[in-house]
């Protein structure tokens, strides 16, 4: 059946929005959650087990789509299945079964996980000559995360096990509107399988580069930031006195949406460079907030969370930019794989491991903390922010004349893209 090309447009954005408002609902405030029901000493080891379900899914269920079937009718039966789970999760919490909680989130990850990027994927192949439009079909998703927070909070859900119920329902009705989308066709079925393909094993040669080394290198330092922030910054918000907790997370999401929107004249003005150092630099300022942050000060809190749009965008979104520009066309692909493989499994894993094992020995199983409990938390992170920004200053400096060549001739080569060229990027929500 033909699909105008506004009809088009709009089921493509039904779909990113139903993704993120699902994923907004309960990502944000898990921690919360888990603190507020006896359950904090286990926030590190949830984010783990993600963390590991994100190495592993991949391996299992993201070829599925690629191989085997049609991608919106995989993108469906995860998120039914995804629900059922998300269902089963209050009262794991609510009868403090930490085993069981983390059991199910686990399964959950791993069907949950390849789902991130199937939107993009389906999007890109119907839109193809019409790419330019899927910046805002993707804007969606960001809107519908801001729009899930501002849901939880205002509605005095932050810290409640009813969140998943929440995400279960938007998940059923999202399931059940994939496969109305229209048909994508599973895209390497006559192509010859390599599981090492999945996490960029031929792209493994470049880390004997100096420069795509420092920035994997640089990739794992800042997820112990990232991390300490993602899993327990709600937490600490709450700490705060912070109210409707997840109705100020959402000012991160709002924040990444108009740095996106920024970034292409941003990199045009000043280079790939300085907009790296300063993604890495902002994270030193953002966890210096955090240490000086009182109780009752919403203001503070508020810029401390906007920071969210600058980390992102200027460092995580910028490396997948930069290495695309930095490596031969055929190895493409198999570079982003591996970025997302630093990024979303070691990277992540690494964080959640230190972030962890610092919150469990200085706070625990505590339902309540006073602010003065997360010093050496915020202190641990912000050392290995220092060391981060000290490592691109010193490797990536202005002398560098590989990289300041890649920058003025990005936009100029033959081919290229250009800076605003929309990219299957990993998100850190």
């Amino acid at each position: 059946m033909h699909t105008s090309p506004s009809g088009l447009y709009a089921r493509l954005g039904s779909m990113m929005a139903l993704e993120y408002f699902a994923f907004g609902s309960w990502k944000p405030t898990m921690g919360l959650v888990l603190s507020h029901n006896g359950l904090g000493s286990l926030i590190g080891n949830v984010f783990i087990v993600s963390a590991i379900a994100a190495v592993l899914s991949p391996l299992f269920v993201g070829t599925l789509a690629d191989r085997f079937f049609p991608a919106q009718k995989v993108f469906g039966v995860l998120h039914l299945a995804g629900a059922v789970l998300l269902a089963l999760m209050p009262q794991a919490v609510e009868h403090g079964n930490g085993v069981l909680f983390t059991v199910l989130l686990f399964v959950f990850m791993l069907f949950f996980q390849p789902t991130q990027a199937m939107p993009n994927n389906i999007s890109f192949t119907h839109l193809q000559s019409r790419m330019r439009v899927f910046p805002y079909i993707r804007s969606l998703g960001t809107v519908a995360w801001i729009a899930a927070g501002l849901l939880v909070g205002q509605t005095g859900q932050s810290a409640r096990p009813t969140i998943f119920y929440l995400a279960a329902g938007v998940s059923v009705v999202l399931g059940l509107y994939s496969f109305t989308l229209p048909n994508t066709p599973p895209l390497q079925r006559d192509g010859t399988f390599r599981i090492g393909d999945i996490i960029g094993i031929s792209a493994f040669p470049l880390l004997k580069r100096r420069k795509f080394l420092v920035l994997m290198i640089c990739v794992l330092l800042t997820f112990v930031p990232i991390s300490t922030y993602n899993d327990y910054g709600s937490t600490y918000l709450d700490a705060a006195g912070v109210k409707n907790v997840a109705s100020i997370m959402s000012l991160g999401q709002a924040a990444e949406f108009v740095f996106m929107l920024l970034l292409p004249r941003l990199l045009k003005r000043f280079g790939y460079r300085r907009i790296l150092l300063t993604g890495a630099a902002t994270w030193i300022v953002r966890i210096s907030i955090f240490l000086v942050l009182t109780h009752g000060q919403v203001w503070l809190a508020a810029i401390v969370v906007s920071l969210n749009g600058i980390t992102t965008d200027f460092f995580m979104v910028t490396i997948y930019m930069y290495v695309d520009r930095m490596v031969a066309p055929e190895l493409k692909a198999q570079a982003q794989g591996l970025i997302f493989f630093f990024q979303l499994g070691v990277g992540s894993l690494l964080g959640a491991v230190v972030a962890s094992s610092i919150y469990n020995s200085v706070i625990g199983n505590a339902a309540h903390s006073q602010l003065s409990d997360w010093r050496p938390i915020w202190l641990a992170a912000g050392g290995v922010a220092v060391v981060t920004a000290t490592v691109m200053m010193l490797f990536l400096g202005k002398d560098d004349p590989d990289l300041d060549q890649v920058t003025a001739g990005a936009d100029d080569a033959p081919g290229s893209a250009g800076p605003d060229a929309p990219r299957s990027v990993a998100s850190t929500h």
